[in-house]
């Protein structure tokens, strides 16, 4: 540890360093100032580095890229963001206003992976303290993010222009191609936005297991390959807006369809994604202040199984046979926002806003269809009629006390509903010891309908003595009520317990109905000072976080395979941090360019007072440097990343230590008129290293039930060298 404390330190005094607001790892970001409210992160204009945006096809690789931001890889799109130590459905996610729920008990189907780098016009990552208008329904952050903008004309002369991408990386021969068309006039746009992604198997940077069959009855795997790490996708979005004076119309119609995803950190695989979203829009601009409203639906089919590189075929003692394992989850969404912003007076701004969510969720797994075995006869209903409605209003007052201070204080009341119907195993008895019978039987007798009452509290503050400098500073008390995953799930037989997995440790989970809602108290202060002419900028932000009945885990047996079966349990914890950021402009020259090197460090420990455990999949201190360079069009940034070994892990999950790792990227665009070129070359010394935040290794072999030992698996290694190039034409 000792090399983050000496860069810690190098970071808080020498001011040859700058901050960035929130630092990219290749690209210089232009900052957008927001003075609405303190902790109000400011939002990226992602037109202004292309480089990342354009080679990207997961979301979650520019999200790791904000201070206190790290990316948890979930498949090839579907990474989760972790804030400040937290994660999951903890964050809350809004795409174009919406607030989208993953329908999978894997988690494969998480909200970023809706979203396309390419087309993202702004992002907002509130990774410190957040105010009640920003969000409900959360405990560790908020992220906005909004699709590209549509443009009006400036007469009635009609204009089209689109942009068409294609791109290529060669690790795992990952080929796509991305339109853009749109059409507008004065107060009418339209535009439509498609991309097309497919991918085999990425590899590290060197054997990390054994080569071989992948599983009985499938194809090869060299022992660098990682398997069950292919994936395919498309994605379509139609939006059309108005304009009428101060009034702003805007609807959009999007579908995704992903024939399939594998995840090397999950026992199945997503063999099946369609997502149907509609959402409507409407802003208004007044002399006394401005509304908003939004109405949105989205309706996701999702299906599980074994994919290539797992076992599909099971013969058990009797002789009987299992082909796969069907398993569908449907989940519909129906939302419905209402805000406004009123001006008191020059100096204070009331914001009020009501929202309703209502969700519900079917997950069944039919009858296995050999009609033998022990997943044949009837469906298995692993959640039954899920019902998850949310009811939230809020008001806040933004305060402008003079030209130094401000201040923001609100409250926000969240009503929450969660109920389940009744459920049914395979077979209506306790075969083989899987419990069937008397598991289905006591949840079927409990009284499952839950009514959470959440209280939220935002109270900040913002002293700005000088251009130059500000300190922010407050406190918040947030809520989040379980997920139905986390309270319905309900059979304690392995087989059943390990599909039930939101976290990719290869543990069996079970839910616990009686679970409640968890409080955070956190404080937070946010340091920000620049040098004279913006030659050098410092931000840091130390954070401490008290939270009442976090959802954990108590072990409920371990098994033959060295893994365990876990139940949800509340239990109190704490997570403390700090998150620095830097950047200085060295030099600038006519025949050169101009030169910067930028910094982040991320340090964060999170503690289970109950069980005196550490938290699970919590980053190890990491730095990421980078040397910038411009000149006219023509951009480079070579980028180091550190990370510490992990050695803070939960050993009721029997997480794993991970060592310490250095990998280097490079990037460069250039912009030739119409014609845009990206490169990068990630990883570019192939190290081989383990991903702290990757999960258990399960990409291949006999993944159901005890089919593979964790004293011969391992951490799922980080995607070794690869050599990347995107080609952007606009017209």
């Amino acid at each position: 540890m000792k090399w983050q404390y000496n860069v810690a330190y190098l970071l808080l005094f020498n001011t040859t360093l700058v901050y960035a607001e929130t630092i990219i790892k290749p690209l210089s970001i232009e900052v957008i100032d927001n003075k609405e409210a303190p902790f109000s992160d400011a939002s990226l204009d992602l037109e202004s580095f292309n480089a990342i945006k354009n080679i990207s096809v997961d979301t979650g690789d520019l999200l790791s890229e904000f201070l206190g931001v790290n990316a948890i890889k979930n498949g090839g799109f579907s990474s989760l963001p972790t804030i400040q130590g937290l994660s999951g459905d903890r964050i809350s996610i809004r795409i174009d206003g919406m607030s989208l729920i993953s329908s999978c008990a894997n988690h494969m189907n998480p909200p970023l992976s809706y979203t396309s780098p390419v087309n993202i016009n702004n992002i907002d990552v509130l990774a410190g303290l957040s105010s009640v208008s920003q969000g409900g329904d959360n405990i560790g952050g908020v992220i906005y993010i909004e699709s590209n903008k549509l443009m009006f004309g400036k007469d009635e002369k009609p204009v089209t222009k689109g942009r068409i991408q294609s791109f290529f990386q060669s690790n795992n021969d990952s080929t796509g191609i991305n339109l853009n068309l749109t059409a507008v006039d004065k107060d009418t746009a339209f535009k439509y936005f498609g991309s097309f992604i497919e991918a085999n198997n990425s590899y590290a940077g060197g054997s990390f297991k054994d080569s071989g069959v992948a599983a009985s009855g499938r194809g090869y795997l060299a022992g660098d390959e990682i398997g069950s790490s292919r994936f395919k996708n498309q994605n379509h979005q139609l939006t059309l807006a108005k304009k009428e004076g101060q009034h702003y119309y805007e609807a959009m119609f999007a579908y995704q369809d992903s024939p399939y995803q594998s995840f090397p950190n999950q026992r199945m695989d997503s063999v099946g994604n369609t997502n149907y979203q509609l959402n409507i829009r409407h802003q208004a601009e007044y002399n006394w202040g401005n509304i908003s409203s939004q109405i949105y639906y989205e309706d996701t089919n999702h299906k599980h199984n074994f994919a290539d590189d797992k076992q599909f075929t099971y013969i058990n003692m009797m002789a009987q046979t299992s082909y796969g394992m069907p398993m569908e989850a449907n989940g519909q969404t129906f939302g419905i926002l209402a805000e406004g912003e009123i001006f008191m007076d020059d100096q204070k701004t009331l914001k009020i806003g009501a929202e309703i969510q209502l969700y519900g969720l079917d997950d069944k797994w039919e009858s296995n269809p050999s009609d033998q075995g022990m997943m044949s006869g009837n469906d298995f209903y692993n959640i039954n009629d899920g019902e998850r409605d949310r009811y939230d209003i809020y008001a806040q007052l933004d305060t402008l006390w003079s030209d130094r201070w401000l201040s923001s204080i609100g409250l926000r009341y969240g009503l929450v509903q969660t109920g389940s119907s009744d459920v049914q195993g395979y077979n209506p008895n306790n075969n083989m010891g899987s419990n069937q019978l008397d598991d289905s039987v006591a949840f079927n007798n409990r009284d499952r309908s839950k009514t959470d009452n959440n209280i939220n509290f935002s109270m900040l503050g913002k002293y700005t003595p000088n251009k130059l400098s500000s300190l922010e500073f407050g406190y918040t008390m947030k809520a989040k009520s379980p997920n139905l995953y986390q309270r319905y799930t309900w059979s304690t037989w392995t087989m059943a317990a390990n599909m039930n997995n939101l976290y990719g440790d290869g543990n069996g989970y079970v839910g616990n109905i009686d679970l409640r809602p968890e409080t955070v108290h956190k404080i937070g202060l946010l340091i920000d000072h620049a040098g004279s002419e913006g030659r050098w900028m410092i931000k840091i932000k130390p954070y401490y976080s008290y939270i009442d009945d976090y959802i954990d885990v108590e072990s409920l047996a371990t098994r033959s395979d060295g893994y365990r079966n876990l139940q949800f349990n509340n239990h109190d914890a704490t997570i403390a941090g700090i998150d620095i950021a830097a950047k200085r402009n060295m030099f600038e020259s006519w025949g050169y360019g101009k030169y910067n090197l930028s910094a982040k460090f991320n340090y964060q420990r999170g503690r289970n007072i109950d069980n005196s455990t550490d938290l699970y999949n919590l980053m190890p201190a990491n730095l990421t440097m980078a040397f910038n360079q411009e000149l006219g069009t023509w951009k480079n940034s070579f980028v180091v990343t550190m990370v510490d070994k992990k050695t803070h892990t939960d050993s009721v999950r029997q997480e794993r230590e991970t060592a310490a790792f250095t990998i280097a990227d490079l990037y460069s665009s250039y912009r030739f008129y119409d014609l845009e070129i990206v490169g990068s070359v990630e990883n570019i010394f192939n190290r081989t290293y383990d991903n702290p935040n990757g999960g258990e290794y399960l990409g291949q072999g006999a993944t159901m039930s005890t089919g593979i030992m964790r004293a011969s698996s391992s951490q799922v290694p980080g995607m070794g060298r690869s050599l990347n190039l995107a080609l952007t034409y606009s017209f």
